[in-house]
């Protein structure tokens, strides 16, 4: 489909135009609105400054587990009929084994976890 007429009309909008030459050129030209215009005046006068950790909030660190097949469902009910969430569950569990392989009565490999003294 062509993007212009035999008589010279534009078949796309001057908005969409103009979004094609911002993102072809080197540096993007923002056309902001009135209302747009107001939020940038607001935020960038407020005197409170946001640091990236707070942008993130709760959840700053992530970490993606793959579980093998099926042992995902399998962990979410345990923990779910003790009302914890799978990943309350996965923390609270690795949060216990480092506490007892610190303190000496495990010991973890690529074996599995064993009781010291076993």
């Amino acid at each position: 489909m062509p993007l212009s007429t035999k008589t010279g009309h534009s078949l796309i909008t001057p908005d969409f135009a103009q979004q094609i030459k911002n993102n072809m050129s080197a540096e993007p030209q923002v056309q902001e609105t009135p209302e747009q215009n107001r939020v940038t005046n607001l935020l960038n006068n407020s005197q409170t400054s946001v640091t990236p950790d707070e942008k993130r909030g709760k959840y700053s660190d992530v970490a993606n587990l793959h579980f093998t097949r099926g042992k995902k469902a399998e962990f979410r009910a345990f923990f779910s009929s003790h009302e914890v969430t799978l990943v309350q569950g996965v923390e609270t569990a690795v949060n216990y084994i480092m506490k007892e392989v610190k303190a000496g009565r495990l010991t973890i490999s690529r074996n599995g976890i064993e009781k010291v003294g076993e």
